[in-house]
């Protein structure tokens, strides 16, 4: 998987250039030598990476006299979508059940041909590693009797390890600018106080959608962004020496 890193160190910048919120501050706690010289320096740094799974959600729908046909008829239809998508490389251990419910609909309600009858839903969330295949699961899905296709969504399988390299490079930023600046002044940073995340952010999965009512025959190919952004800003305090 490849990644692409931007380092921003400023307000207002174009992508791509760094720029830095910066302030010298003097702490309530002293050194012998007086009170102690701090400098505070915000980094954010954008990870780009390509995403390496799909996932899909997957819906049937049956209607019955009674909660238990409903049932039985929904469980019939959805082992034939379960058997398609094992059919196209999809192993169980990538299918979860996201909702099962069967509700009570009252027909032609005011009416002398009121009734009342059962409707089942069944979801199952997706996960398909191969990008290429999205297309063929989702047709082989609705051929086999699936009737909604719901949140199809492009995420990166590591959001934990692209969060951790951003998390770096904002730090390695931060560190840059207080170098620089305290050079400027006649001063190096001697370590590190405190080091804050604003926010927690992790990639964000792309979504496309379907209308779960007007499924079309065929799909057209699903493709994939070219990129998901991970983008992290932390806030460093450090220490500081005259030099």
């Amino acid at each position: 998987m490849k990644n692409r890193t931007w380092i921003w160190v400023g307000a207002l910048v174009v992508a791509g250039v760094a720029g830095f919120a910066a302030r010298v501050v003097a702490a309530p706690n002293t050194t012998p030598s007086g009170p102690a010289k701090l400098i505070t320096v915000s980094g954010t740094a954008t990870v780009s990476t390509a995403p390496d799974e799909v996932l899909v959600d997957f819906g049937v729908r049956t209607q019955a006299g009674s909660s238990a046909d409903a049932l039985a008829a929904n469980a019939a239809k959805m082992q034939s979508v379960l058997e398609a998508l094992a059919g196209e490389g999809i192993e169980q251990k990538d299918i979860e059940t996201v909702r099962m419910q069967v509700n009570p609909q009252t027909l032609d309600r005011g009416t002398k041909h009121e009734q009342t009858v059962y409707v089942a839903q069944n979801t199952v969330e997706v996960t398909i590693a191969d990008l290429s295949k999205a297309g063929s699961v989702i047709d082989a899905a609705v051929a086999a009797g699936a009737d909604q296709v719901q949140d199809i969504r492009f995420q990166v399988s590591n959001p934990t390890d692209v969060h951790t390299q951003a998390l770096q490079e904002a730090v390695r930023g931060a560190r840059a600018k207080a170098d620089a600046m305290a050079a400027a002044a006649g001063a190096r940073v001697t370590g590190v106080v405190s080091i804050r995340e604003q926010g927690n952010a992790y990639p964000q999965s792309y979504r496309m959608s379907y209308n779960e009512m007007a499924i079309p025959a065929a799909f057209t190919p699903v493709v994939p962004p070219h990129e998901i952004e991970t983008r992290v800003t932390v806030t460093v305090v450090w220490s500081l020496a005259v030099v």
